[in-house]
């Protein structure tokens, strides 16, 4: 068991080194396309985009610190398995997350709809966030209660 756990821990440590990568090379490739066309202005969402992807380039960062050190440490390794498959913080984690989604859906219908009045575009975004979220939960809901 604690070899299964340690591959899905691996997995994970990959998946995390990959995003990183191309956060990084999203922001120098953000810089290089401003360094080579100079008419271009990405004044506006420059530091926009280097934020979000420094941002990005911090979690995965730190996540892959903690997933070295639980793989070398199989203590750390054997309580995490123990918490990640605990079931009563399984169902904490399932209660939390369907009363999040409803949140959410309430709040984006309610920000969609005060958004109409003042900007289209916003409105626009905000709904079809909305109906991304509807999709999705719909789609998750729909396969879990089939099996």
């Amino acid at each position: 068991m604690n070899q299964k756990y340690k591959a899905r821990i691996q997995k994970r440590l990959r998946a995390k080194i990959v995003i990183a990568v191309i956060g990084g090379l999203a922001v120098i490739g953000t810089y290089i396309i401003k360094l080579l066309n100079t008419t271009v202005d990405f004044a506006s969402i420059d530091a926009y985009i280097t934020g979000f992807f420094f941002g990005i380039e911090g979690v995965c960062v730190m996540n892959i610190i903690q997933l070295r050190k639980l793989l070398k440490d199989e203590n750390a390794l054997e309580e995490m398995v123990i918490y990640e498959e605990d079931e009563r913080n399984q169902s904490i984690k399932l209660k939390s997350y369907s009363s999040t989604i409803s949140f959410m859906i309430w709040l984006l219908s309610f920000g969609s709809i005060i958004s109409s009045f003042f900007n289209q575009v916003i409105f626009f975004t905000l709904a079809s966030v909305l109906v991304v979220l509807l999709v999705v939960s719909s789609l998750y809901r729909w396969f879990y209660t089939r099996n």
